[in-house]
Parts: C-alpha cells; structure tokens; sequence
C-alpha cells in the first residue's frame, strides 16, 4: 500500500514528530511526504522515507475578509499543485497532516478522486469557519483521524460521525537501563547547570501563549518561597507566530522581575526528551486546552510523574491520582500544591511513576498507534467508502494498577 503524506509547512513540532515516529513503526506500508523544503523533509530523508517538495505556503485562517480571500486564494493554488502531483503519483490514500493541509488536500479533491483522510492534531474551530470546514470534510473526505476523544467530539456532526476514527499517538516504551539512566542524568544536569541533588521540574512544548509556560514560572516561585531546592527547565522555542516571540520575551522578563535567572533555564529547542524526562523529577503540562500532550505519554513512558491541567485530550491519558495528578488550567497555586504533594510523598511518587508506564503499555504504545492507522488506510483504500472501524477510546476512570 503507497500513502500520499501532505504537510502544509516545513516546521516541525508535535503533529509533524508524530507523522515521522508512527510511519517509521508500519514497514509494510511505502509512505511518499510531500511537504515544503525544509526541516521535515530533511528528517524523513535521513529515516529513508521517500519526499517531494511543494512551495511553501502558510496558511492562516483569518475573519478578516481581505486576509480570507487572499489565503484562499493562496491554499487552492497550494492544493492545485499537491492534486496535479498526487494525480500523477496515484498513491492509495492520501493522508493529510493538519485541518489546513486537509483543506488544501480536500479543494481539487474532484480532479484525482483519491481517498482522502484528514489527520486532527488541534481541536476544531468553531463558529462559521468550523462549520465551513466541517461542511467541506463531509463532503471531500473519506476518514477524519482524532488523537484524544475530546478532538473526536469537537469535529464530530451527523454527517461526519461513522468516519471519525479514534487514534491516539503512541509512545517508544524502552527498557531503562538504571546505570544509563543515572550517567544520563549526570550530563544533562551538568550541561544546564543543575545540581544532582536538587529537584527539577520540567515544562515542554512549543513556547506560545496557550502553552501558559508562564503558570509553571508562577509555581516555582511560590514553591521556592517555601524554601524548597528546586529548578524549572522550560524546553521549546517559539515557532509559526511572531506572537509567540512577543510571549517568550515575556515570560524571560516574567523570569527577571521574580529574580529566578539562577533558577530557571530556558533550553530551546531539543530533539533528546526521553533523556530531557529521564533527567527531571517531574514534567509539568500546563496547557489551558492541550487537544493530546504527547510529551506526556513520553514522559510516562520513562516513569517520570506528570502533573498537567485537567482538560482537553488530557484527560484520555491520566487517571487522576492513579497515573498522574490533574488541576484546574491557570490556577497557580492548584499547581504548586500538585508538585509539593508529589515531592513530598515518595509512595505516591512510586505509583505515578509505575502506574504510568503500564498505562502506556496498555494504550498508548507507538506499535499500537501505527496498527490502528494502518487499519484506517486499508479500510478506505479496499472501500473507497466512508466507514469507520469503531476504535474505542481508552476508558479514563479505570485503574491499571494500584
């Protein structure tokens, strides 16, 4: 079976990782990923994977009428390009990475008639634009593809409800060698200028006002007024938007009026997480509405514990006490109170860090997300219909182990 991979940008953050990872776990299955020259290409490149290269386009969905029509303008002459290629190539399903790469994909539709599937990395839009995307879709699309159950329902109309299917990322579940571990642990420590004997809490993602990074700086000073030895490690960069630049400026003043520059490093961007998780004590999400958080499955995958806002498609991974602990999204002191309460009860450490493996090995393996998929492709590309495979969500009240 050939997949027609589509991206709208060259960037790499969360969706784009994810593509590469699960497409590296289905041997079985040639991929082709079309996408703007750039970082992605260069990674599938070096994992082998076949590519072809599209103008860049960036595309933004905007209410301002004049913005509107010139990138719909834009997004059908990026999509013309991609359909004449795909026409050409004749791949067996054609797999958009975005809503934006599936409006792109979904405009010249007509032309090649090859199974579309649109992958939903963000939670929908609402309003006239979701409703206009959600029209285009039940109209262009053979499957939608979820990754967290609150994704599911956002997108989810009568028209679209037997095509959605439910795939939740996956993560690389290694046996951890403790020796490796500790050495490992050594060196990042010693490379960000971080005692071994202090706590370390650490925040992930893409630095953007969403993300609330800025509620994690809030916690650790509060958690240092109360004489507690801690550090913060913020890893990411801020990418796609130059408000996102406007934000990290902030939350380094933010850093500097609470006189934490001692305590606080802000690493950029890196490609080493598992060590970054096997490094820290703790991995904090703090996201108002994050729609998966995959560096929470990565970070449970290592048994490192994870304290993250109640919401979004966080609550398909964590069972609340069990697997991980929750609080309500923006309140800084909920999230303080969360970290001490870990720091302080080392039992309650040990359950959230064995708990938390198994969770993943029970639902959110990379072998299991890659099969799933793989059982999406086959379905549209034999029927040519829109039918789905009734994926179950995973249950979020039941215990793994207690």
């Amino acid at each position: 079976m050939r997949i027609a991979l589509y991206n709208h940008t060259s960037e790499v953050s969360g969706a784009e990782i994810n593509l590469l990872l699960t497409a590296a776990y289905m041997p079985q299955t040639s991929f082709v990923l079309y996408a703007p020259e750039g970082e992605l290409l260069e990674r599938a490149r070096s994992q082998g994977m076949e590519t072809v290269a599209l103008p860049g386009y960036s595309a933004r969905l905007s209410m301002n009428p004049i913005r509107l029509v010139k990138g719909a303008a834009g997004m059908a002459l990026a999509g013309w390009r991609f359909a004449s290629m795909v026409n050409k190539a004749r791949p067996d399903v054609i797999h958009a990475n975005s809503v934006r790469a599936g409006i792109m994909a979904s405009m010249f539709r007509w032309y090649h008639r090859i199974p579309l599937a649109w992958h939903l990395h963000d939670m929908p839009p609402k309003g006239i634009i979701g409703g206009l995307i959600r029209l285009l879709a039940a109209g262009t699309t053979q499957a939608l593809i979820a990754i967290s159950q609150p994704v599911l329902e956002g997108m989810k109309t009568r028209a679209l409800e037997n095509r959605i299917h439910l795939v939740h990322n996956g993560a690389v579940l290694k046996e951890q060698d403790e020796l490796a571990r500790r050495y490992s642990k050594k060196e990042l420590r010693g490379e960000l200028q971080t005692p071994m004997e202090s706590g370390v809490l650490v925040i992930v993602g893409q630095i953007t006002p969403w993300k609330r990074q800025e509620d994690a700086i809030q916690a650790l000073h509060a958690l240092l007024l109360d004489n507690r030895d801690l550090y913060l490690w913020i890893v990411g960069e801020p990418k796609f938007r130059s408000e996102n630049e406007v934000y990290f400026e902030r939350l380094k003043l933010l850093v500097s009026i609470l006189h934490m520059e001692d305590r606080v490093r802000f690493t950029g961007f890196r490609e080493d997480i598992d060590e970054i998780c096997n490094a820290a004590d703790m991995l904090l999400l703090c996201s108002e509405n994050e729609p998966f958080g995959r560096v929470i499955i990565e970070a449970m995958a290592k048994g490192t514990p994870v304290v993250a806002t109640d919401g979004g498609g966080v609550s398909d991974i964590i069972e609340p006490g069990i697997s991980g602990l929750l609080y309500p999204a923006t309140d800084t002191k909920a999230l303080a109170a969360s970290i001490g309460s870990v720091l302080d009860d080392r039992k309650l450490r040990t359950t959230l860090s064995v708990n938390g493996r198994k969770r993943i090995e029970a639902f959110f393996s990379i072998e299991g997300a890659a099969e799933k998929l793989e059982h999406v492709y086959e379905d549209i590309a034999r029927t040519g219909q829109r039918t789905g495979v009734n994926v179950k969500p995973v249950e979020r009240a039941r215990g793994i182990a207690k």
